[in-house]
């Protein structure tokens, strides 16, 4: 039986929505519904195993097709009912379950022979066409010059928790020493203020003989920030450390919020900074939305087609067309907001080592094992920070790490 999440079920209730309702309205400036900008759907393509799936929009229904050959006729009707039925069961699932199924949904796309609700990963050929992070590609006919072209969407949905636009991965840690650390130090933050990561910073904010310094980040994500701007890991260590506590506060996580601050702390010195911080971060922004990551190399090709469909709480749909003019990078930068991933098991294990430690004593096998392992098996690493440690150049470092996500 499927067993997904929000966003991965959202991706099978776009397919059912827009074959069904044939149209999807354009946001404009204001991210609201443009009556006089739509696009119509004139077919959905889905890349299978060994199946290219199309389904063809007609006067009255939808022509499946398995390799150009019509296997199954759906009406308009069927479409739109199984959407509200997929919406239904989506919204009434509780935010504690992040993976469901929806058996009555799972029959009906296993009929029209899907494989999951989410589509596959594409061919690289397919991918590099129409962009790392499509996942609905769709011939349509344009209202505003009646084009018709074949192009690749992403979709972001609110439906469940928030959509991420910058995934963390032990690659995108921002590495710092902490300067006039000690052993004792560093068991005192990692056994009596670890448990908040904010509280951490804050202790190390307010203590005179501490101090951050910013040491960079992975080779790989370096790399592939040097394409956007050669300053690009201060800026973005400077937004880390706002969201995390350690400078002043922004009013709130939303990335303007937080820029605004970074405006005031110019950290790389720059001339124009309330035009220049605000201009990196949605090339950064818009870089990520269509290829970039922490782990991967990049070649600073913005590769993607089509743009993004954002679906509403209340399951409206509306586009943006991800061309590089500052309505598209706009919409990034208002309406996403920085967030921190799980710290993962070595932060448990730096905490019981450190209250042993307070406690003068050694630490147990058994209070390791406690803390690495959850039901027998093995806790994941994850991002793999937020707690202090001391390498063997004999200086103490913490790391942070982070993610951006949609509102």
């Amino acid at each position: 039986m499927w067993e997904f999440n929000y966003g991965e079920w959202t991706e099978a209730y776009v397919f059912l929505r827009l074959l069904g309702n044939g149209r999807i309205y354009a946001a404009d400036r204001n991210f609201e519904q443009d009556e006089n900008v739509y696009i119509d759907i004139l077919n959905i393509i889905r890349y299978e195993k060994e199946h290219i799936l199309e389904f063809q929009r007609e006067l009255e229904s939808v022509a499946a097709k398995d390799n150009g050959i019509v296997f199954k006729v759906l009406p308009y009707d069927e479409l739109i009912d199984k959407a509200d039925y997929l919406y239904d069961a989506i919204k009434n699932v509780t935010s504690g379950n992040r993976k469901f199924n929806v058996p009555e949904i799972e029959r009906y796309l296993s009929e029209l022979k899907f494989s999951q609700p989410k589509v596959p990963k594409l061919p690289r050929e397919i991918e590099n066409e129409y962009g790392k992070k499509t996942d609905i590609i769709i011939t349509m006919q344009d209202s505003t010059d009646r084009a018709v072209s074949t192009t690749g969407f992403s979709i972001k949905s609110h439906l469940g928790s928030a959509s991420s636009l910058f995934n963390s991965s032990m690659a995108s840690n921002f590495l710092y020493e902490i300067v006039g650390c000690d052993d004792a130090e560093m068991y005192k933050i990692n056994g009596n203020y670890i448990s908040s990561e904010i509280g951490m910073f804050e202790y190390i904010k307010n203590n005179p003989n501490l101090t951050l310094e910013f040491k960079g980040t992975s080779e790989k994500f370096n790399e592939n920030l040097d394409f956007i701007e050669l300053k690009m890991p201060e800026i973005l260590s400077c937004a880390i450390l706002t969201q995390i506590g350690y400078y002043d506060r922004a009013a709130s996580s939303k990335t303007k919020d937080i820029i605004e601050k970074v405006v005031e702390r110019n950290p790389v010195g720059v001339r124009r900074p309330e035009i220049w911080y605000k201009a990196k971060m949605k090339d950064f922004l818009y870089a990520t939305f269509s290829g970039l990551t922490a782990s991967e190399s990049w070649d600073g090709r913005r590769k993607l087609s089509g743009g993004y469909i954002d679906v509403g709480t209340n399951g409206e749909m509306l586009y943006y067309r991800a061309v590089s003019d500052d309505v598209f990078n706009t919409f990034l930068y208002e309406h996403t907001f920085f967030d921190r991933p799980s710290r993962g098991v070595n932060k448990d294990k730096a905490k019981v080592i450190a209250k042993a430690f307070l406690e003068g004593r050694e630490v147990t096998d058994e209070e390791i094992l406690d803390a690495t392992t959850k039901n027998g098996q093995p806790k994941p690493k994850k991002g793999d920070w937020g707690y202090v440690f001391k390498r063997d150049d004999g200086k103490y470092y913490i790391t942070i790490n982070f993610q951006i996500r949609f509102i």
